[in-house]
């Protein structure tokens, strides 16, 4: 008995868990498995080891679900005692998990959630490490791109969903799209999972603006792109973030995609090595993606980048640090200056 435990303590000893609550089925499904696979190429990129201990990968399917999401975070924190976290992705996974997370505050890498209530919760919290946009930058990247292009003066209408990204971005469209000399002319709420949102797009028909700002995501945005084809709405510029880049998306709505904007800081086949310092992890983008495909069989798209990026500094924090000390992997984290 004595040397079983002994051997199971040095087990655990010469292993790094990492909880990965994410969303593989459900409503988000396009987001967790595209960051997963970005996760899994970052751990090969290391060899499944940082130092002499081997990575392993707690992946919780939390099913797009809120409740779920809070069981999967107690189970992980709190049976499984992970010190360090990556997931959920979206939005609203995020915010159910926060009030879990906060109970015993693992390390968390964040790459998700872009409402800025999460930045308000834990922004400030030293073991909360966001490595994505929140609705602001997107909205004054996407106000500043399209008065280049078009000026001020333009008019503008707003949809935005009844779910913590749609209400969370509409006081930043407001405010940055205003900003940038675009006149508000209606802003309409729809609910989401909605089938049908010809009502809303016939009031924005009536106001006949000249650019429309959409704040939906997956299913929703698929479902109003569809519709605004349908209904022949006649906006010349249609915006949105930047789930218009995920090939899921795409697929599903077609040709209804033509004449979309979005934003992304994902720029395809970029042939200059991304980290000096580190090239062995971060090459050209060109290389990385033809690496992907080969794996994966498909096009890689800004969430399996990020997820790739997002873990890698996480392991690149672990070799800083030479352990898994929790507080020193928080200051190695903290002073990586790695361009991705």
């Amino acid at each position: 008995m004595l040397a079983t435990g002994a051997t199971s303590a040095a087990r655990a000893a010469e292993t790094v868990q990492i909880g990965m609550p994410i969303e593989l089925s459900g409503r988000f499904v396009s987001f967790g498995s595209a960051v997963k696979r970005g996760i899994d190429m970052a751990v090969d990129a290391f060899h499944g080891h940082v130092g002499n201990r081997k990575i392993e990968l707690l992946v919780r399917d939390v099913q797009s679900d809120a409740q779920v999401t809070v069981q999967v975070m107690n189970e992980l924190t709190k049976q499984n005692n992970v010190q360090f976290v990556i997931g959920p992705i979206s939005s609203a996974m995020v915010a159910a998990a926060i009030p879990a997370w906060r109970q015993t505050k693992p390390i968390w890498i964040c790459h998700g959630s872009t409402a800025p209530l999460t930045e308000e919760q834990v922004g400030n919290e030293p073991h909360f490490f966001h490595t994505f946009p929140y609705l602001y930058h997107y909205a004054a990247a996407m106000s500043e791109g399209l008065k280049s292009v078009l000026g001020g003066g333009k008019s503008a209408a707003i949809i935005y969903s009844d779910d913590a990204y749609g209400r969370a971005g509409l006081p930043a469209a407001r405010k940055y799209f205003t900003k940038a000399g675009f006149k508000i002319t209606d802003e309409q709420l729809v609910r989401s999972g909605a089938t049908d949102m010809n009502p809303v797009l016939q009031r924005i028909r009536i106001g006949r603006p000249e650019v429309l700002i959409v704040l939906l995501q997956t299913t929703d945005l698929a479902t109003l792109a569809k519709q605004v084809q349908i209904a022949n709405l006649d906006v010349p510029y249609l915006t949105d973030g930047t789930d218009i880049f995920i090939e899921e998306w795409q697929k599903t709505v077609g040709s209804a995609q033509e004449g979309w904007i979005g934003v992304s800081g994902y720029i395809p086949g970029m042939q200059r090595a991304a980290s000096k310092q580190r090239p062995d992890i971060f090459p050209a983008i060109g290389q990385w993606e033809s690496d992907f495909r080969a794996r994966y069989n498909v096009a890689p798209g800004y969430l399996d980048i990020g997820g790739y990026c997002a873990m890698s500094m996480l392991l690149l924090a672990f070799e800083k640090a030479g352990s898994v000390d929790q507080e020193s992997v928080a200051a190695a984290l903290k002073s990586l200056d790695v361009e991705t």
